[in-house]
């Protein structure tokens, strides 16, 4: 809180307290100020070489040069393609991905999983993410018979 001393009335400033009627000493960040930066915020139970892939990824597909981000997108899909990432992992990185609202992650990794499912049986997708089949055999069977293309051997 400002004082005023008695001889001169200028004011005199407690350090203790902050100044809250003076916009120009404010830490607040005025508009103009705000910059939005593309930083990756580790992720949770995956590995270390597929947290720098993740982290150059979302450097470089925040650029402002087209091949860059081009560039990066091949990169990344080709690093999921030919490793050998886990169903977990990559549900983990969808996840985070979908948490930081980042459509490019987003889709390269659940691509990878739609590919690890297609032409697969139902039975094979239940072992891939580890479904319980809850159904009873009656219900299976009107599964089967409304959609038998799921079922196709």
């Amino acid at each position: 809180m400002a004082e005023f001393n008695e001889t001169d009335q200028t004011p005199t400033v407690d350090p203790k307290t902050p100044n809250l009627g003076d916009s120009t000493t404010s830490s607040q960040p005025k508009p103009e100020q705000i910059t939005t930066i593309d930083v990756a915020v580790p992720i949770p139970d995956v590995g270390p070489q597929l947290q720098v892939v993740v982290e150059e990824f979302i450097l470089k597909s925040g650029s402002d040069d087209e091949e860059v981000r081009t560039a990066a997108t091949n990169e990344l899909r080709d690093f999921i393609e030919h490793e050998e990432i886990g169903i977990t992992t990559l549900l983990v990185v969808v996840k985070y991905a979908h948490e930081v609202k980042n459509v490019d992650l987003l889709d390269a990794f659940c691509e990878r999983v739609a590919d690890l499912i297609k032409d697969k049986k139902v039975v094979e997708v239940r072992e891939i993410f580890g479904i319980v089949n809850d159904f009873t055999p009656g219900e299976e069977q009107a599964l089967r018979y409304e959609h038998p293309w799921a079922f196709e051997d």
